[in-house]
């Protein structure tokens, strides 16, 4: 069963929403993070470039925020850094190196960087926790202007609460700017041009429950629409939700979205590799035709999800040896009718439920 839904803001968000949120007293093991994942796939060099940025509240100080900052560099290099911080006010998250801020609530962000990563790969990142080795200097620049409104995944499914968060906030974004690396004469420079999206969650947060989950977002730089998706299940293997939204026609009052739950994924046979590779993603439309993505793996990276509430750079099972790990690849993505987006696929899965390459 599908829904559309007509307007600039369909779900009727509040933009102080997008700011963060108040820390609430004495709801246990409450939390609020925000993500952003930036693409650039066209520069100068020919291969693309991209950032990923995941930031929290430190559970013993919600004051205190942690970063997990990644930039993704051509030839599969990754720089890795975690920072800490207290932001100056509620325009977004900040740390020693990283500023996020909110420039105008539901439609424009700015994202800047001026520090160091260790240097790294993909294949060093399942190995174990990375970040604190031998580094390179890395800046970035980069302005998100939406493509689409915002989705709330909540009122979507129609539920008080996920797992993870009682509030799920995602959404689609043209991205320019630059990214930086190396210092002096070796540094390199790349200019960005290409999408975004991010995502702002807060709530009670208790994933001991969690099987797994895929979830998706694609930005297509063209017509500027915008597909997300998410697929999670318990340890029992059950299916907890599943549900896509696809956005299109921009964000002015002409803009609609079509909400449904008949999203599927290509699963994963490997964490190490994030086998597969070539990925499939497949829903039904409101016309009852079925809406069948190709995606091909670009880039990678490898993080670890430890109870109750710590994000670890790299695969990290010594403390908890069936610890959620989250393979985050960036893809290039084909829709059925041939426009060409990029975006994310994550797969989460405990190690004890690999190998799992079957759709869900």
């Amino acid at each position: 069963m599908t829904e559309v839904l007509q307007g600039s803001n369909p779900f009727g968000v509040d933009p102080d929403d997008d700011l963060l949120h108040a820390v609430p007293d004495g709801v246990p093991g409450w939390s609020e993070t925000m993500y952003f994942h930036v693409w650039s796939p066209d520069t100068a060099q020919g291969q693309g470039v991209g950032v990923f940025i995941h930031c929290g509240r430190w559970p013993e100080d919600p004051d205190l925020w942690w970063a997990q900052v990644i930039a993704l560099l051509p030839d599969g290099r990754l720089l890795v850094d975690r920072s800490w911080g207290r932001a100056p006010d509620d325009r977004g998250p900040a740390t020693g190196n990283l500023r996020i801020r909110c420039v105008e609530p539901l439609r424009r962000w700015r994202l800047e960087l001026d520090g160091a990563g260790e240097i790294t790969s993909l294949d060093a990142m399942v190995d174990g926790p990375v970040g604190a080795g031998p580094a390179q200097a890395f800046t970035f620049a980069i302005d998100l202007e939406a493509a689409a409104p915002v989705w709330d995944m909540h009122a979507a499914l129609g539920i008080d609460g996920l797992q993870w968060a009682a509030f799920h906030h995602t959404q689609g974004f043209r991205a320019t700017g630059s990214i930086t690396a190396g210092s002096g004469a070796a540094a390199r420079e790349w200019d960005v041009a290409g999408v975004a999206h991010r995502d702002h969650s807060s709530g009670p947060r208790d994933v001991s429950h969690l099987g797994g989950l895929h979830f998706c977002v694609f930005v297509f730089p063209q017509s500027g629409r915008v597909i997300n998706g998410l697929v999670n299940w318990n340890t029992d293997h059950a299916v907890d939700h599943r549900t896509q939204a696809v956005f299109e026609g921009g964000t002015g009052p002409d803009a609609t979205v079509e909400i449904g739950a008949s999203i599927r994924f290509t699963g994963l046979e490997d964490h190490r590799t994030h086998q597969p590779r070539a990925l499939n993603v497949a829903f039904d439309r409101a016309d009852g035709s079925s809406y069948d993505l190709k995606a091909e793996w670009l880039h990678g990276y490898s993080l670890t999800f430890l109870s109750p509430n710590e994000n670890i750079n790299g695969v990290d099972l010594d403390g908890q040896p069936d610890a959620l790990v989250v393979t985050q690849s960036t893809v290039r993505v084909v829709a059925p009718d041939g426009e060409v987006g990029y975006g994310v696929i994550e797969r989460d899965y405990r190690p004890s439920h690999l190998p799992s390459p079957q759709e869900r």
